[in-house]
C-alpha cells in the first residue's frame, strides 16, 4: 500500500467506527493528506468524499482536469466548467454516493457554499460535523512528517539566531520581521507557518499583535513567534528577548514562565494524560507572584495545521500517545508593560518525548 492509501484506510476505518456514511474534504490539510494533491480553495467549490466503503469520489473544476486526473484516476469525478457553473455537478456527485448513514463534513474549513449545496440535495440531516473524528486522523505523525518538521524548526531556529545577531536596538518591529522572514527563505523555508509576531516593549503584551514601525528600545522585552514551513509541515516557535537589559521586576516574570515552561516540558510523556502537561505549566504561573498575568491554555497539536489536535488543555483527558507533537507555551502578560511567552515544539515518544526546538531558553539580551 502507498502511504496514500494507508492513509485513507485509516479515514474508513474512522468513520466506520463513528457510523458515518462518508466523508467529505475540500482543499486543506486533510485533503492534501489523504491525496497527495494540493489545491487552492479558491471560489471554485471543490470536493473529495470517500466513502465507507472505500469508494472515492470527487467534485472538481474543469480548471483542476489534467491535475487531478493524473493523481487520482480511481476516483469517480464530477468535472464542471466556469460557464456551466457546479449546480448540475453537486446534482450528479449527490447521485453518486447513494448514502445511507450521514456524510461527515469538516466543520471548521467547509464554506457555506459546499454545505448548502450539499444539505440541499442530500437534506441538513444527511450531513455532520465531523471535526471530532478526523481530530484522530492525523494526530500521530509519521516518520516523513517529523523529518520535515525536524527540518522547519532547524531552518527557523538558524534565521532566528542571525536575526537577533544582527541587532535588535533601534530596529521596528516591521524590520526585524522582515530580516527573519528572509533568513528562513535563504536557509530553504518553503514558506511561512503564519505571519511572524514581532512584537517589542508594552506592544508584547498582546499574545497575537501586529509588528508595526515602532523601533525597539533598551530595557525592551522583544517577543518573536513564528516559524519556517517545510513541505506540508510548520514549526511554531516563541522567544522573548531583552534589548540591552531586563529590569529586576521583567526578570521575575521571565524566569516565572522559563519554569512553567520546563515544568510542562517534563510532563510530556506516553499513558498520562494531555491536560497534565497544561496542569503542570499552569500550576506554576497561578502559585507565582504573577498569577493575574495568566492568559491562555498551555498548548496545541502541531503539523500540517500550525493549530491542531491535540488541545494541551486541563480539561483534555486524552492519553498523551508516542507520535503526538504540540506545542508547551506558557505565558504572562501585563498590558502596556511585557509579555513574556517560551513556546517549544515536543514529540510524544515510546519512552518520554523529544524537544525539537533546541533555541537557548535562558534569558538573554542582545544589542
Amino acid at each position: 500500500m502507498t502511504i496514500f492509501e494507508t492513509r485513507r484506510a485509516h479515514a474508513i476505518a474512522l468513520m466506520q467506527q463513528a457510523n458515518l456514511g462518508a466523508l467529505a474534504f475540500v482543499p486543506g490539510p486533510n485533503f492534501a493528506y489523504l491525496t497527495g494533491v494540493t489545491l487552492h480553495l479558491m471560489e471554485r467549490p471543490t470536493l473529495y468524499i470517500i466513502a465507507a466503503d472505500g469508494a472515492e469520489h470527487a467534485l472538481m473544476p474543469n480548471l483542476e482536469h489534467q491535475k487531478w486526473q493524473t493523481d487520482m484516476p480511481h476516483a469517480a469525478t464530477v468535472y464542471w466548467d466556469d460557464l456551466d457553473g457546479p449546480g448540475e455537478g453537486f446534482s450528479k456527485l449527490a447521485d453518486q454516493l447513494g448514502l445511507d448513514n450521514p456524510l461527515g463534513v469538516e466543520g471548521l474549513r467547509m464554506r457555506a457554499a459546499e454545505y448548502r449545496a450539499l444539505s440541499g440535495l442530500l437534506g441538513s440531516d444527511a450531513l455532520t460535523d465531523a471535526d471530532g473524528v478526523l481530530a484522530e486522523l492525523r494526530l500521530i505523525k509519521d516518520a516523513a512528517e517529523i523529518a520535515d518538521l525536524r527540518r522547519a524548526i532547524a531552518i527557523s531556529e538558524t534565521a532566528l539566531g542571525e536575526t537577533y545577531d544582527a541587532g535588535i536596538g533601534g530596529q521596528t518591529e516591521r524590520q526585524i520581521a522582515a530580516r527573519l522572514k528572509t533568513a528562513m527563505l535563504a536557509h530553504g523555508a518553503t514558506g511561512f507557518s503564519f505571519e511572524a509576531i514581532v512584537l517589542g516593549g508594552g506592544a508584547s503584551a498582546n499574545p497575537h499583535g501586529n509588528a508595526s514601525d515602532r523601533p525597539v528600545a533598551p530595557g525592551d522585552p522583544l517577543l518573536i513567534d513564528f516559524g519556517a514551513s517545510y513541505g506540508e509541515m510548520h514549526a511554531d516557535i516563541t522567544r522573548t528577548v531583552f534589548c540591552e537589559y531586563a529590569s529586576d521586576e521583567h526578570a521575575a516574570i521571565y524566569e516565572t514562565v522559563l519554569a512553567a515552561n520546563q515544568r510542562g516540558l517534563a510532563a510530556v510523556r506516553p499513558g498520562t494524560p494531555v491536560g497534565d502537561v497544561d496542569d503542570a505549566a499552569t500550576a506554576v504561573l497561578e502559585t507565582s507572584a504573577f498569577a493575574d498575568l495568566v492568559l491562555h491554555k498551555t498548548g496545541h497539536g502541531l503539523g500540517r495545521d500550525v493549530h491542531e489536535a491535540p488541545q494541551v488543555a486541563r480539561p483534555n483527558r486524552d492519553l498523551q500517545r508516542s507520535g503526538m507533537v504540540f506545542t508547551v507555551e506558557p505565558g504572562l502578560y501585563r498590558p502596556g508593560d511585557i509579555g513574556v511567552r517560551i513556546e517549544d515544539d515536543v514529540h510524544v515518544t515510546e519512552t518520554g518525548h523529544d524537544c525539537l526546538t533546541q533555541f537557548d531558553r535562558e534569558l538573554a539580551t542582545y544589542a
